[in-house]
């Protein structure tokens, strides 16, 4: 009797493990991006040219809604998300002058995932100012 309920338990038990191992709540990973900027008629730009400061990453995840923000100099022209739960994003990325006003704006065209421990690369974003 004895060895049949400590088969239920370990069960019971595993079955717990299991579930925990697949909700993905606790871990998460990040995004990569990386930019550059072009001028509007013809021509690359750099970040002093533009007056461009900063270059936020806005990603929304597709499942619950939630949206997340980072920013970067713009001028190391690469950065990595905060840990986002795994799940799936749309992506946007924004520059802005030392105002804070917005001087260019990309949304990517896609969905891309996020893994548990992973670090996403997304493709480069070209940056258009005026």
């Amino acid at each position: 009797m004895l060895r049949i309920y400590t088969l239920c338990l370990a069960g019971i038990v595993g079955l717990g493990l299991g579930a925990a191992g697949c909700t993905g709540g606790g871990h998460g990973g990040r995004f990569q991006v990386a930019w550059d900027l072009a001028w509007a008629g013809d021509g690359a730009a750099t970040c002093t040219s533009a007056g461009v400061t900063e270059v936020d990453l806005d990603v929304l995840d597709t499942y619950t809604n939630l949206d997340y923000h980072d920013s970067f100099s713009c001028s190391v022209y690469q950065g990595t998300s905060q840990r986002l739960p795994v799940g799936d994003y749309t992506v946007a990325v924004r520059a802005y002058g030392a105002s804070g006003a917005l001087a260019s704006e990309a949304i990517l065209p896609d969905v891309y995932p996020i893994d548990s421990g992973i670090v996403t690369p997304l493709p480069g974003v070209t940056l258009i100012v005026q």
